[in-house]
């Protein structure tokens, strides 16, 4: 249906100067008042440079209102990307992180292309990483001789029992 030929009763109108007033966010106010602007008659081209957005969006917040309802324009339809990893892979990487403490993102992403066959930028790890909660610590320098590989893994052992 064209956007100009559309008629809005007095109760969408209504409802637009409701959402427009209890909105916080003007990037989404002006959805409403773009709306609004439409349905007291003006044109599209003339709310589209009154609102400093393009025609084109201007029909698809139209569309969207006609299909979806006044309730979609309210909140943005950002869907985060899904993770390579499923829940129970992640989950046994946290594990394998905590008790392996790899030095290095490296060590981090061979265990993820050995076990699970994908391939992770070292920045994508970090951030995974950190998501869930952990750090990466680099080990310091103690000067002298330290034990033995045995000996720490024992005191490690023992240190989180």
């Amino acid at each position: 249906m064209d956007v100009s030929n559309y008629q809005f009763s007095d109760e969408e109108i209504a409802r637009f100067h409701q959402f427009r007033d209890n909105q916080d966010d003007a990037r989404l106010k002006a959805r409403f008042i773009a709306l609004l602007l439409l349905a007291e008659g003006i044109e599209i081209h003339k709310v589209a440079s009154v609102i400093g957005k393009s025609i084109k969006t201007i029909e698809n917040w139209h569309r969207q209102y006609r299909s979806k309802g006044i309730e979609s324009l309210n909140f943005f339809q950002y869907k985060p990307k899904q993770s390579y990893l499923n829940d129970e892979q992640t989950q046994q990487l946290v594990s394998w992180v905590k008790t392996e403490n790899p030095a290095k993102l490296k060590q981090i992403r061979q265990y993820i292309i050995d076990h699970f066959k994908v391939k992770y930028t070292t920045e994508a790890i970090r951030k995974l990483i950190h998501k869930k909660g952990l750090k990466l610590l680099r080990p310091k320098v103690i000067p002298g001789n330290p034990p033995n590989e045995e000996e720490q893994k024992k005191k490690l052992q023992n240190t989180f029992k």
